[in-house]
């Protein structure tokens, strides 16, 4: 009786483990795998943009286009790892881009579901503040804020400039979010753009073979040093 009693106990204790979310430094070590940085220099090699990146689909990863927006040359690396980056595809008006790598270690992030997203759920960030590479940083979703496009994800994971581009990710490790921007007049109003944006981008990347656009990055006039994402206007 004591024993099947035991058994009983341990396979409960069994579910209950399986059922719970994974600790942070699980959720680090799934997510991180998808996550690079991401630089941008002009032609005689000086660095004029430098952020994060998430690969959503083999070979592709999806970063903020004011990252890039400045650059000719495009690089991507982890750890000790760097790999010229080329440009597939953009959306000017959501501030996404499209680059194709190959070569580096990593696995395309699990997709989560931005739809389902709700305040008060717990949230992880993984980028490349101020340059320090696979930084997690972790808070809750304070916030979300519809826009012209669509809804944003207002966090207080905390960013740092280098997170642009980053992911945002769910308890289960899964990609929800491309973090995007600062309110920096305030304390901890950080903001990540919905994972479904940068999925049909790379999607419509995917679809166009091995030919990138035909023009360069044409963003919006308002978005220069002083750029403020209209959420915030």
């Amino acid at each position: 009786m004591k024993l099947t009693r035991a058994i009983v106990l341990g396979g409960s204790a069994l579910i209950a483990q399986a059922c719970s979310a994974p600790a942070p430094e699980q959720v680090f070590s799934r997510a991180s795998r998808s996550v690079v940085m991401v630089y941008a220099a002009d032609t005689s090699h000086k660095i004029v943009g430098r952020g994060s990146g998430v690969f959503v689909a083999k070979d592709l990863l999806v970063t903020n286009c004011h990252v890039i927006a400045r650059g000719k040359v495009f690089v991507a690396g982890n750890k000790q790892q760097r790999s010229p980056a080329r440009l597939m595809a953009y959306d000017a008006d959501n501030d996404l881009c499209v680059l194709k790598v190959q070569g580096l270690d990593v696995m395309p992030a699990r997709i989560g579901d931005a739809g389902s997203v709700r305040v008060g759920q717990r949230v992880y960030a993984i980028g490349t503040p101020e340059g320090f590479e696979l930084t997690l940083s972790e808070g809750l979703v304070s916030g979300l804020r519809e826009a012209a496009s669509g809804r944003y994800i207002q966090t207080t994971a905390p960013m740092s400039d280098g997170s642009s581009g980053g992911g945002l990710f769910d308890g289960n490790g899964c990609l929800i979010g491309i973090t995007a921007f600062v309110f920096s007049a305030g304390q901890n109003l950080n903001f990540a753009a919905p994972v479904d944006w940068a999925v049909d981008l790379a999607k419509q990347a995917s679809r166009a073979g091995s030919e990138g656009p035909a023009d360069p990055i044409q963003l919006p006039p308002a978005l220069s040093k002083q750029w403020r994402h209209p959420l915030l206007k």
